[in-house]
């Protein structure tokens, strides 16, 4: 019969040498990941396979060139480390039909456009409708669906201050309501994402307000899903390419203005090699950018963020491209294209 001095001793041998084993366990794993990520690093991975060839460049609008100064006031002090590539997006489209006008005339039908169209360009046909004050205006390309809604809202008379109890979730409601009507409203809203704000009408023009109760005008943005985890921005920086104008007349909300020009990404993609945020910011502040929002003019902007993300403008675009946004005070954003410049046709 073993003694307790002789289990005693077994125990801590058997303690000693299973330590031993776990150790050596230990160490055998930590070599091969250290050998793993040696050998990752001695062997970079492939080039990106930039499938599109070289691309054209994001067709910004037009903006006159001003002296802007720029300086660096990120959270960390400096700017972001990007990876070095990123996807690429050939634009969903449909292709030409026959029917097509057939089709839009059923769609601009469901927003009581009820006369026929006539063309004003070639693709784009344009619709009115109704009796001033509020004579409407649609003008639509028959292929893409993107299209405006105009009115003479800014003139009329009729049109009521919304009161303090007034829902903004019924101008956004009514907003979606009128796109899905024209089978319109995209599939890739995020509509968390969805905002809206407040105008009075002064002098013929929209003014900005806080509160719905001064307000004439709610304005509804809807802004897509973030694509491959990176936010789309949009030409006018803070505003989306798809919005409202909502009215309210009679005591009655109304549609008396549409902006709605939609680009979504197809299954096809490659990546490209991208500029680092430092390029970007450097560009930048040589006037290469593309300024999305400076509503008070300011000559000289604190940038506070950098990110990565992706752009859709009103103009026609055969791909969604990267590009690195700058966002400062007082609402400034700014964009610099991410594709690196060898692979851009200029």
């Amino acid at each position: 019969m073993p003694t307790l001095s002789k289990t005693k001793k077994e125990t801590k041998l058997i303690l000693k040498w299973g330590g031993i084993s776990l150790l050596i366990i230990f160490l055998f794993m930590t070599g091969i990941r250290i050998t793993a990520l040696i050998k990752e690093g001695l062997t970079p991975p492939p080039p990106p396979k930039a499938s599109f060839g070289k691309l054209t460049p994001i067709p910004f609008p037009n903006q006159k060139k001003e002296i802007i100064s720029y300086t660096l006031d990120t959270l960390t002090g400096f700017l972001p480390g990007f990876k070095d590539r990123a996807n690429v997006y050939r634009v969903g489209t449909l292709p030409p039909n026959l029917l097509s006008l057939d089709k839009t005339q059923e769609r601009v039908s469901a927003i009581g456009f009820n006369s026929s169209g006539f063309p004003i360009a070639p693709d784009v046909y344009q619709w009115v409708e109704g009796e001033p004050p509020l004579q409407r205006r649609v003008t639509i390309n028959i292929f893409s669906g993107d299209f405006t809604l105009s009115s003479s809202y800014l003139i009329a008379t009729s049109l009521q201050s919304f009161g303090e109890n007034e829902n903004k979730e019924t101008a956004i409601e009514l907003s979606k309501s009128f796109l899905s009507r024209m089978e319109l409203f995209p599939e890739d809203v995020d509509e968390q994402k969805t905002k809206t704000s407040f105008y009075t009408i002064q002098n013929n023009s929209l003014v900005k307000t806080d509160e719905i109760s001064d307000a004439k005008i709610i304005r509804v943005d809807f802004f897509q899903k973030d694509l491959n985890e990176f936010p789309i921005y949009y030409e006018r920086g803070l505003f989306s390419t798809i919005s409202t104008l909502v009215a309210k007349e009679e005591n009655e909300f109304k549609i008396v203005d549409v902006r709605f020009f939609y680009k979504g990404a197809s299954k096809d993609f490659s990546d490209y090699s991208i500029k680092s945020a430092s390029q970007a910011f450097e560009e930048l502040k040589e006037g290469k950018g593309y300024i999305a929002s400076n509503s008070q003019n300011l000559v000289s902007i604190v940038i506070k963020k950098a990110i990565l993300g992706y752009y859709i403008g009103e103009n026609q675009q055969e791909y969604l491209m990267p590009i690195i946004i700058f966002e400062g005070d007082n609402d400034f954003v700014a964009y610099v294209s991410a594709v690196r410049d060898e692979w851009i046709n200029n």
